[in-house]
């Protein structure tokens, strides 16, 4: 037996020092007062703060398939390093868009990751209806898409529409790309025949109003059949204002951001194109202010990395149309928010509600991930709210191998990683072997 003793637990009835006790079988015993001094490994975490173990809702680790860009081994090592105790992964190079794709996934992918992983299947206009088939197989939500990206089909009104019907009916989630198709290809259009190639491209081609106009269509469409559905990594707050005003309507809506909305605008996008490549696109730097309230407000109810990397020399492959999206951000997500916390801009409870217990609820896992509570697993983070570090290149575990946020100086730091009581990562290191981590099936109701 396991305990944990004298951390500041930050728990779903609030904050209380206390030790944890974990089973043999990998669940929260007891919360306890004091160490019960019957515990065959007792760790000090005087001065420590115990977290629940992050639940990264929206990653691309990329396998099967091409692994160029990122594996498991790499991400799963850089989740558990940055107190991430489980992903829900899908990748674009190898979408599951059958039961029997994802039976051959969960097999290819066992004994592959250090953390506990759910997965997500894609939507095409040729899978519209199979949301029920691959809800009973185990996937944790279907991804549609609105615009061709990352060469997945984008979905029209019509086949959005048709989408949602079988996915409310068989209770299957969907995580929406709403970037509008026609906007983003004329604009491409346009811009190709101006021969642009500055960076400024970005932000005209993935344009505000491209986004605003998807998120009206696929918000209207999820209220009217009843869907649950997530608009993925919200950009700009009138994206939160739309869900909003369709949720007091009845619509069953949530919306996700990503710490690269939070942190990077436009000007760093116009200044270092291809390494800020990601869309929808960073916006001018007033929206993140007002980001920054609707997440600590509770009107943005899920934090992701969204954690789609390239290597640095992938990245310089082609002109700025052609080189890939997406930024590696597992390693850097925890920190980023750890020293929002020390900063103000967030609590340790906000933090948890929407980067561990509410993923955990969204993906059918709340019921034994994202809380410290007797029963749960054992998915801890244990923080050191006095470390200091400088974000670098040269520390990140990911295949990427550089951060966007690199030199940025950051307050509180993970100390210790827990999967199911197993210590996964320790002071920055991986302590345990790939295969410590295992598929988490959601949970049908």
């Amino acid at each position: 037996m396991l305990e944990i003793a004298d951390a500041l637990l930050v728990t779903p009835a609030g904050r209380r020092h206390g030790t944890i006790v974990v089973g043999d079988d990998g669940r929260i015993a007891e919360l306890r007062d004091r160490p019960s001094g019957r515990a065959s490994r007792v760790i000090d975490a005087d001065g420590l703060v115990a977290l629940p173990g992050m639940v990264d809702q929206h990653v691309h680790f990329m396998e099967p398939g091409p692994t160029a860009r990122e594996d498991f081994a790499h991400g799963s090592a850089a989740a558990a390093v940055a107190g991430v105790t489980c992903v829900a992964e899908h990748t674009h190079g190898w979408p599951v868009t059958t039961p029997a794709l994802l039976r051959e996934k969960t097999a290819h992918l066992e004994g592959r990751s250090l953390v506990d992983y759910a997965l997500g299947a894609h939507a095409t206009p040729d899978t519209l209806e199979d949301a029920g088939a691959l809800r009973d197989a185990g996937a944790a939500f279907v991804k549609a898409f609105t615009c061709t990206t990352h060469g997945i089909e984008g979905l029209d009104p019509d086949q959005q529409l048709r989408l949602l019907r079988a996915c409310a009916e068989a209770g299957m989630r969907v995580l929406a790309h709403c970037e509008d198709e026609s906007i983003t290809a004329g604009a491409e259009r346009r811009l190709r025949h101006a021969l642009r190639d500055d960076y400024g491209v970005l932000p005209a081609w993935r344009s505000s109003e491209a986004e605003l106009t998807a998120v009206v269509v696929t918000a209207l469409l999820a209220r009217l059949t009843r869907a649950r559905l997530t608009i993925a990594h919200a950009s700009q707050p009138e994206v939160v204002e739309l869900v909003l005003r369709e949720r007091a309507r009845g619509a069953a809506l949530d919306v996700e951001t990503c710490p690269q909305y939070l942190l990077l605008d436009e000007d760093d996008v116009v200044a270092h194109g291809p390494t800020r490549k990601f869309t929808p696109p960073a916006r001018p730097a007033p929206a993140q202010e007002e980001l920054w309230d609707l997440l600590r407000d509770g009107a943005v109810a899920l934090l992701s990395s969204d954690h789609a990397p390239s290597t640095l020399a992938q990245k310089a492959e082609g002109d700025i149309f052609d080189c890939p999206f997406g930024l590696p951000g597992i390693d850097t997500t925890l920190p980023l928010m750890l020293d929002a916390v020390h900063r103000g801009r967030l609590d340790y409870e906000r933090l948890v509600a929407v980067y561990s217990a509410g993923p955990a609820a969204a993906l059918g896992l709340g019921a034994h991930k994202g809380a410290l509570a007797v029963g749960h697993d054992a998915d801890i983070a244990l923080i050191d709210p006095t470390a200091r570090r400088t974000l670098r290149d040269e520390d990140v575990r990911s295949k990427a191998g550089w951060t966007p946020y690199a030199g940025r100086d950051v307050h509180g730091g993970v100390a210790m990683t827990f999967v199911r009581g197993t210590l996964v990562a320790e002071h920055g290191e991986v302590v345990a072997d790939p295969g410590a981590g295992r598929w988490a099936r959601p949970i049908l109701r």
